[in-house]
């Protein structure tokens, strides 16, 4: 079975892949995805068929075979096969926008300045507000909390929730990740 995680930049979602299988990796240091697993966080350089046709490859299979996402529109169509990442504590929004600007490459991301109606200024607010907008506004079947994802106690949750292949491998990938992020 194909599961889709969906969230929006700056939502810590590859961390969360990371941790699930080592086969999603292609590099601990740096933490890097695979590709193929990857590829639709950019979901915009794929026509709707090729959306379909990744998402069945990845649909055959007896076991759960994860993939990333920021794709909504496609997502809806899948439904049951998504896991949305949302925060439930809107204080962090912040710290998750502020992310997003400063992990991604300007050229790759200034889009979303003008998708969003914002300023170089106001980027950071504004996105935070556009991901309040958007874990309001679709409401998935499956959604996950990731307002801990900061604290060394998140991984229970990612155990509880999506039963990772290692668990030792899970906990040295999260609190690597920790180490660059505080």
């Amino acid at each position: 079975m194909h599961k889709v995680i969906l969230f929006r930049g700056g939502m810590c979602g590859d961390v969360i892949f990371s941790m699930l299988d080592k086969k999603h990796i292609s590099s601990i240091y740096p933490l890097k995805q695979v590709k193929e697993r990857r590829i639709m966080k950019k979901f915009y350089n794929y026509t709707e068929k090729e959306k379909k046709e990744y998402f069945k490859k990845f649909n055959n299979s007896n076991n759960i075979e994860y993939t990333l996402s920021h794709d909504t529109n496609f997502c809806q169509t899948i439904k049951e096969n998504v896991i949305q990442l949302y925060c439930s504590d809107l204080s962090m929004l912040h710290r998750f926008s502020k992310r997003f600007w400063i992990k991604n490459e300007i050229k790759a991301v200034e889009h979303v300045i003008r998708d969003i109606d914002s300023t170089s200024e106001n980027k950071i607010k504004d996105y935070a507000n556009d991901i309040l907008n958007w874990q309001t506004a679709y409401i998935f079947p499956n959604r996950f909390d990731i307002k801990n994802i900061f604290d060394v106690s998140f991984l229970k949750q990612v155990i509880e929730y999506f039963s990772p292949q290692d668990i030792s491998y899970a906990k040295v990938i999260h609190s690597q990740w920790l180490k660059t992020e505080n």
